[in-house]
């Protein structure tokens, strides 16, 4: 009987150790982000200056609105062709340990070879997004119902929490209950396309496909690890779940800065595990 726990245990820790464990991506993750922590400052910067950019930019006339969106889609390409690269470099292990910013000196190279990919990738992404939201607003419409309020109103309510608390307000009881349905139906339906589309950047980034083909093969490969892939996934969204609570602190000055700092952290760890797992479990080459 002894022996039999003992084997039992042993078991454990051996696969605890071995490289099929989630539990060994995660750490392995977690120390590719800590040893390549340089790689939010590009992310950082990146956020502040689109979100400055949008502020600013001129959005009154459908030209103006047009010329704000390509130039928006450009540069996010360019983040994220070079910003995916580097991260892909960190998985691999090619980052020189004698110098802090090895990886951003190959950012610029990144974009050279990703960004035309990256622009149609980005298109796509928002093209599927609308229609996700689209199916899911009808969708709502007839499995919850009618909550009583205009579309326009409901979107300008989403675009915001001081916007959401205000339609609360002036909402009766039983709409309140449709308004908390439809969020949670519209968060499970965006969650959803989140997780279709987990491997696609790391399917661009390391097969050097096409937009659509790396669309198609990051799919097969989603379904190929389905259950692997989803527990990934579903680690990803619990820490996320986390910071969320934790930013009901952010009231604090201290407090909120310290909530923005681990969402940044998040987000690097995040696509860190994302192309690592991709890179392991689908066998590319170093």
């Amino acid at each position: 009987m002894l022996e039999k726990i003992a084997l039992f245990f042993k078991g454990i820790s051996d696969y605890m150790k071995s490289d099929l464990c989630l539990f060994k991506y995660f750490k392995d993750a977690l120390s590719i982000t800590n040893n390549n922590i340089i790689l939010l400052s590009p992310l950082i910067l990146f956020i502040m200056f689109v979100s400055i950019y949008l502020l600013v930019s001129p959005s009154n006339v459908l030209w103006n609105l047009l010329f704000v969106l390509i130039l928006f889609f450009a540069m996010t390409s360019a983040f994220f062709s070079g910003w995916f690269y580097t991260v892909a470099l960190a998985v691999k292990g090619e980052n020189d340990k004698n110098d802090i910013f090895s990886l951003l000196k190959q950012f610029p190279a990144g974009v050279g070879k990703h960004f035309i990919s990256f622009f149609f990738m980005i298109i796509i992404f928002f093209l599927l997004l609308t229609l996700v939201i689209i199916f899911s607003y009808k969708t709502a419409y007839m499995l919850i119902g009618s909550i009583g309020i205009s579309r326009p109103e409901f979107f300008l309510a989403m675009s915001s929490s001081d916007a959401m608390t205000e339609m609360i307000k002036s909402l009766t009881v039983e709409q309140q209950t449709k308004l908390l349905q439809w969020n949670f139906y519209f968060l499970f339906t965006t969650t959803v396309y989140s997780f279709l589309i987990m491997f696609w950047a790391p399917e661009v980034i390391f097969k050097k496909d096409t937009v659509i083909n790396a669309f198609i093969g990051s799919l097969e490969k989603l379904f190929e690890r389905f259950f692997k892939s989803l527990a990934v996934f579903a680690f990803l969204m619990l820490l996320y779940f986390l910071i969320i609570c934790l930013s009901g602190f952010a009231g604090i000055p201290f407090a909120e800065f310290l909530v923005t700092v681990l969402y940044f952290y998040f987000l690097l760890y995040a696509a860190v595990l994302i192309f690592l797992f991709y890179k392991r479990e689908f066998d590319i080459d170093e």
